[in-house]
């Protein structure tokens, strides 16, 4: 293969950790931007990372990434050097790309240790940058899933172990993007057998990898993180039938990225769905003014103790033109205005609220 990976490093399973309360968080669309931030024509004659230094990003939501077990993230970007020349003449627009060093080292410096890469930007510079990101995160011992160079690798998903309150919580979180035609037919874009890509959001096939890891583990969490829905819009038909679908097939959660806003929020058959938790650190101006779209994100934890499970929403203000690049938790007519947006669709048992903090939903 002319691509040299440590592939049984990059897609292992890690051993369980230990922890009264366990915390899992699950973060929105991320990338630093530096394809936005070196081109003249979209960084407003400054650059935000330069100026303010990677650590600037996180300031106000650091604290909840490090107390953390784990997090958990989309990345949204290759990780491949790629020189302002060469931004500047790209004829695609919003080719991504980040820098292979600075941006993992500071995504593991605050507590990310896992991404999807099952989307839309992470084959922008084809299997060159893909092998080029995989290695970049092998060297910070992050571990990435929802690609690779065959469909079996691009299919595997993130798996760990954890003892909470004396417990075993087996957790598998499936990447997958959906499914677009163009993608499909002109980019070739989704791994098929021997050939790679990104993982197909596909129920079937997701639904077949269920029954074996139920075989093994029966009491095994299963979320789905899926790449979907239409850029500051609310969720579409198409992403609730498939939401169905995975619930209706064995999917414990569903919790999904791509939209760069918050979509709704379901209760379906006993199994929340949270269609879409937009962005987090994603340094690009945005198009929340011109696309009437909320630029709200959120920062999700799954609680466990022992048995018990819930999920914590912590809802971010996400308009860079805004808040100068630096996302903040939402204040007390946001965080209602938000309440309004996710809850229309819950039915019961109800999204708690607490405070104008963060919103709670149990799972059992």
């Amino acid at each position: 293969m002319k691509y040299i990976l440590i592939l049984f490093l990059l897609f292992a399973n890690i051993g369980a950790e230990r922890a009264d309360s366990l915390k899992v968080i699950f973060l929105g669309d991320t990338h630093f931007g530096e394809n936005y931030q070196m081109d003249p024509r979209t960084n407003g004659g400054v650059n935000i990372i330069k100026e303010k230094g990677y650590d600037y990003f996180f300031k106000n939501v650091k604290d909840l990434l490090l107390s953390a077990s784990i997090s958990i993230a989309n990345l949204e970007t290759p990780l491949m050097r790629i020189d302002t020349a060469s931004i500047t003449s790209l004829s695609r627009d919003y080719m991504h790309s980040s820098n292979p060093d600075s941006a993992p080292y500071y995504l593991s410096k605050y507590n990310i240790q896992a991404f999807s890469i099952a989307n839309n930007h992470i084959l922008d510079h084809g299997f060159e940058g893909l092998n080029s990101t995989l290695n970049a995160l092998n060297n910070y011992a992050i571990t990435p899933f929802g690609a690779g160079f065959t469909e079996e690798q691009a299919r595997k998903p993130f798996n760990k172990k954890f003892i909470s309150d004396g417990k075993e919580f087996d957790l598998y979180v499936f990447g997958g993007y959906w499914y677009r035609t163009r993608f499909d037919v002109e980019k070739k874009y989704y791994a098929n057998g021997d050939t790679g890509g990104v993982s197909l959001l596909s129920p079937l096939k997701i639904s077949e990898e269920i029954r074996n890891i139920r075989e093994i583990n029966p009491k095994a969490f299963i979320v789905v993180y899926p790449h979907w829905g239409s850029n500051y819009k609310k969720e579409n038909d198409y992403q609730v039938k498939i939401a169905h679908e995975l619930i209706d097939r064995g999917v414990d959660l569903v919790i999904g990225h791509g939209a760069h806003t918050i979509q709704g929020i379901e209760n379906y058959n006993g199994k929340w769905i949270i269609y879409n938790m937009g962005n987090f650190i994603f340094n690009s101006p945005g198009r929340y003014s011109s696309t009437n779209a909320r630029p709200y994100g959120f920062i999700s934890e799954l609680i466990v103790n022992g048995e018990s499970k819930l999920i914590r929403l912590y809802p971010v203000y996400t308009d860079n033109e805004e808040t100068d690049y630096c996302l903040r938790y939402l204040d007390e007519e946001e965080f209602e205005d938000c309440y309004d947006v996710i809850s229309g669709n819950s039915a019961s048992p109800k999204i708690m609220k607490y405070g104008h903090k963060y919103f709670e939903i149990k799972i059992n």
